[in-house]
């Protein structure tokens, strides 16, 4: 991870950190706050100043520990695997963390959101030679009995298909195509890393016309929902909304 440049802690005021010192911060970027090393985004720039919200508990942070540049903002990570697991806020993966150290996430925990090491049994849906573009599907992995992911081309590719994968077992990170585009190659895995404050591109809408049947009479006959839609659930702390 790529590390610019850093300031230091001049104010803490609950998850709000102020930083001062020498660096070159962006707005909406990843940052690493102290010697935990907790993960925090930039969400103000001034002249003089800049403003961190921090995603972690930032009780034991002192003035004057470093706040770390990372050069990118704050991702995900989109393959198979996310189906089935409990992710907390930044993509941390709850299981496998309360299996390692327990029910409570130590300060500064890191661990990969998606099993690297799990195999997925990927069907190919393109050959060598073949010319592909952004959003195309090229694979596709049974995630679950009911759940098919598709493997798309990133957003911003296009060019001709120079080596593909055979059918098979693969985890995350092998490289099932390589793709040319000019004079680059761009190698194509089963993951993405999106960043979370930019909408995923898409071509069209589809209609909101199948209905969410959730089962509780009053919701489907006062407050109908459509399958791909969204709706509110108002209520307090604590009131098992």
């Amino acid at each position: 991870m790529e590390q610019a440049s850093h300031g230091f802690i001049h104010g803490i005021n609950g998850p709000v950190v102020k930083v001062h010192g020498k660096h070159a911060f962006n707005m909406l970027e990843m940052v690493l706050v102290g010697h935990d090393r907790l993960i925090g985004e930039v969400i103000r720039v001034l002249e003089d100043e800049t403003i961190v919200q921090v995603y972690e508990n930032t009780t034991g942070l002192k003035p004057g520990e470093p706040v770390i540049s990372t050069g990118r903002p704050l991702t995900v990570r989109l393959g198979p695997g996310i189906i089935g697991n409990i992710f907390d806020g930044i993509e941390r993966p709850l299981a496998r963390i309360a299996a390692e150290t327990g029910i409570f996430i130590r300060r500064g925990s890191v661990m990969d959101s998606l099993d690297r090491e799990r195999l997925w049994e990927v069907k190919m849906l393109v050959r060598s030679g073949d010319h592909v573009k952004q959003g195309q599907i090229i694979a596709e992995v049974r995630e679950t009995e009911s759940v098919i992911h598709r493997i798309m081309v990133p957003p911003g590719i296009e060019g001709e298909i120079i080596n593909a994968a055979e059918n098979g077992l693969y985890n995350i990170d092998h490289v099932i195509a390589e793709v040319r585009e000019g004079k680059n190659t761009h190698r194509l895995t089963l993951v993405q890393e999106w960043p979370v404050r930019e909408p995923r591109p898409y071509s069209r809408r589809l209609p909101l016309d199948i209905p969410l049947v959730t089962g509780q009479r009053v919701i489907d006959t006062l407050f109908p929902l459509a399958k791909g839609g969204a709706a509110a659930i108002p209520g307090g702390f604590g009131t098992g909304k």
